[in-house]
C-alpha cells in the first residue's frame, strides 16, 4: 500500500465499507454547514430588504400603475421619461452585463490554468451554476409576482410566476453537485500542496450576467422594433459618444497630472481636466433639447442632481481636509472646535434648513442680503431665484456682460449646496482626523530631515496616505448627493421653478402627488443604475490610486 493511500484514504479493513467522505472532508463539510446556518438569517435580511426591492421595482416599472396594477407597458414608462435615449440606455445595460460575464469567465479560466485544472473540468461548474441561477430566478419571480393583484391577473395583464420550493430544492441539489465536482477535480488533479478552488460562484455569476444581458438586449430590440422611434434612437448614440469623449480625456489628464512633481503641471492638469469634464457634462445636459419627446422635468432633475453633486462633494471634501489638517496641529481649544464643526451634522435637518431659509430670506434686511448690500450689490431673491447663479449675482454687482449667461446651477441651488457643505463638513472633518491619526509620525520626521516643507509633507505624505479615507468619504458623499431629499424638499420653493428639485424630490412628487407609481419607479430605476455605475467607476479608480501604506 502506498503512502498516498495511507494518508489520503486510510487502510480499508476487511468487512467494512469505505466512507463516502474522509475525516478531513467531513470536518470541512460540517464547518461549511455551520457557517451557512449562521449566514442564513443575514442572507434572508439582505434578500428581503436589499435584493428583492430592486427586482420588484423593476417589475412595477413595466406596468401602468395608478394606485393599483394596470396594463402591461413594457418600456413605455422609460421611453416617456427619457425619450429615445431609453433604448440606448437599455442596450448599454445589456452590453455591460454581457461584458461583465465575459470578464468573470476570462478571470476564472486564467485562475483555473494557474492552479493546473484542465478547462473541461472547470467547465463542469457551469452545470451547478446554471441550476443555481435558474433556482434563484424561480425564487425571485415568485417573490415579485406574489404581490400581483387579483384583478390584474383576472384581466390577463399579470400572472404569478416562479416556485419557491422548487427554487430552493434546485439550489440544494446544485450545492451537492458542486461538492461532487470538487471531489472529482481533487481526485483528477494531483495537487497535494494547494487547496483547489471551487468555481461555482463564478459560474453562477457568468450564467446570470450573460443570460440577463441577452434577455434585456432581446427585449429592448423587440420593444424598439414595435416603436416609431427606432430610427431616431440610433442618433442618440452619437450624442452619447460625444459626451463620453471629453469625460474620458479629462480623466486621463487628471491621472497624468496627479503623477507630476511640478506644481505648475499639477495645477494646469487640474484646470484642463475640469474643462473637459465640464464640457462632457454640458453635452449630457443638452439631451432634453435633442430629445423633445422626453420628460423635460426628469432631465432637469438629473441635471440638478449632477450640479448638486459636482459642486458639493469636491468643496466639501477639500474644506474638511483643510480643517482636519489644521485641527490636527497642536492648537489650543481643539476639542471645542471639533464639537462646533460637528454640531450641524447632528442637528435636526428641519431645524437647520429653517435657519438657512431665514438667513437667505428675500427681504432686503435679511442676513444674506445685508451682506450683499454691504458689498455694494443689489438684494437678490436667493431660494426663490430660478436664474443662473452667475447671471443673477453678476447683475447684482452691476456686471451686465453676464446678463444672458444661462448656464450653470440656479442661485437657489447654490444656497442648497452651501447648506449641504455646512452640514456635512463637520462629519467629514472628524473622519479625516481619524485618518490623520493613522499616519506614522516617523514619515514626517524623515521627510523633514531631508528638507521637505509643509506643502511637500502634505502632498507627498498626508494626501496619499489619506486616500483610503478620501475614497470612503467621496463614495458616501456622491451617493448621498444623488439620494438627497430631506433638506431639498424643505428648502424648495415654487418660485424656483424646479431648479432645486433633485431626482429624488422629483420622483417623490411624481409618486405620491401624481400617483404615477409605475412611471416614477422607472425613473428611480434609472437613478439606481447611475448610482451603481458611479460607485463602480469610483471603486475602479480607487483600486489604482488608493494607498494603504
Amino acid at each position: 500500500m502506498t503512502s498516498r493511500t495511507v494518508q489520503g484514504q486510510g487502510s480499508a479493513e476487511p468487512g467494512k465499507r469505505r466512507s463516502f467522505l474522509n475525516g478531513h472532508q467531513k470536518r470541512t463539510l460540517k464547518e461549511n454547514l455551520v457557517a451557512f446556518a449562521f449566514l442564513i438569517p443575514a442572507l434572508t435580511v439582505v434578500f428581503t430588504f436589499g435584493i428583492f426591492p430592486i427586482f420588484y421595482a423593476a417589475y412595477v416599472s413595466l406596468y401602468k400603475w395608478r394606485i393599483k396594477q394596470n396594463e402591461w407597458r413594457g418600456l413605455d414608462n422609460y421611453v416617456n421619461a427619457m425619450g429615445d435615449v431609453a433604448y440606448v440606455f437599455f442596450f448599454i445595460l445589456a452590453a455591460a452585463l454581457i461584458i461583465t460575464g465575459l470578464i468573470v469567465a476570462y478571470r476564472t479560466i486564467k485562475e483555473s490554468r494557474s492552479k493546473g485544472i484542465p478547462l473541461y473540468l472547470s467547465a463542469l461548474y457551469l452545470i451547478p451554476g446554471a441550476i443555481i441561477a435558474y433556482g434563484f430566478t424561480l425564487i425571485i419571480l415568485k417573490a415579485i409576482t406574489f404581490f400581483a393583484q387579483e384583478d390584474a391577473i383576472a384581466a390577463g395583464e399579470a400572472a404569478r410566476l416562479g416556485n419557491t420550493f422548487l427554487g430552493l430544492l434546485l439550489i440544494a441539489v446544485s450545492i451537492a453537485l458542486s461538492v461532487t465536482i470538487q471531489r472529482l477535480i481533487d481526485k483528477t488533479v494531483q495537487n497535494e500542496n494547494r487547496i483547489l478552488p471551487n468555481f461555482t460562484l463564478q459560474a453562477t455569476a457568468v450564467v446570470l450576467t450573460l443570460v440577463l444581458g441577452f434577455v434585456i438586449g432581446r427585449f429592448t430590440y423587440v420593444e424598439m422594433q414595435n416603436s416609431e422611434r427606432a430610427a431616431v434612437a440610433l442618433v442618440r448614440v452619437r450624442y452619447l459618444i460625444l459626451a463620453l469623449i471629453p469625460l474620458i480625456i479629462g480623466y486621463f489628464i487628471w491621472v497624468w497630472g496627479s503623477k507630476q512633481q511640478s506644481n505648475l503641471k499639477l495645477v494646469l492638469s487640474i484646470l484642463a481636466a475640469t474643462v473637459f469634464i465640464a464640457s462632457g457634462v454640458w453635452l449630457a445636459t443638452i439631451w432634453p433639447v435633442i430629445s423633445a419627446d422626453s420628460d423635460a422635468d426628469f432631465y432637469q432633475s438629473l441635471t440638478v442632481t449632477i450640479y448638486y453633486s459636482m459642486l458639493t462633494v469636491p468643496v466639501q471634501l477639500g474644506v474638511s481636509m483643510i480643517l482636519a489638517y489644521l485641527l490636527y496641529q497642536p492648537l489650543k481649544g481643539r476639542p471645542f472646535f471639533r464639537i462646533v464643526f460637528f454640531i450641524p451634522y447632528i442637528a435636526p435637518a428641519v431645524a437647520t434648513a429653517g435657519i438657512f431659509d431665514a438667513m437667505f430670506s428675500l427681504r432686503p434686511d435679511g442676513f444674506a442680503n445685508s451682506i450683499m448690500v454691504g458689498m455694494g450689490a443689489a438684494p437678490v431673491k436667493w431660494l426663490r431665484e430660478s436664474g443662473s447663479a452667475i447671471s443673477v449675482l453678476g447683475q447684482a454687482f452691476g456686471i451686465d456682460a453676464v446678463a444672458n449667461w444661462d448656464f450653470g446651477p440656479s442661485l437657489a441651488l447654490i444656497v442648497v449646496i452651501l447648506f449641504n457643505i455646512w452640514v456635512f463638513v463637520g462629519y467629514d472633518t472628524v473622519i479625516f482626523l481619524a485618518g490623520l491619526g493613522n499616519i506614522p509620525n516617523t514619515l514626517y520626521e524623515a521627510a523633514k530631515i531631508d528638507g521637505a516643507g509643509r506643502w511637500s509633507l502634505f502632498r507627498h505624505i498626508t494626501f496619499p496616505l489619506l486616500s483610503p479615507t478620501t475614497y470612503f468619504l467621496s463614495v458616501i458623499s456622491v451617493i448621498g448627493t444623488f439620494k438627497a431629499f430631506n433638506h431639498l424638499y424643505i428648502l424648495r420653493d415654487p418660485a424656483a421653478k424646479g431648479t432645486i428639485d433633485s431626482a429624488s424630490v422629483h420622483f417623490f412628487v411624481t409618486f405620491f402627488r401624481g400617483s404615477r407609481f409605475g412611471y416614477s419607479t422607472s425613473m428611480a430605476m434609472v437613478l439606481f443604475v447611475i448610482i451603481l455605475v458611479l460607485y463602480l467607476v469610483q471603486n475602479r479608480i480607487a483600486a489604482k490610486s488608493v494607498h494603504y501604506g
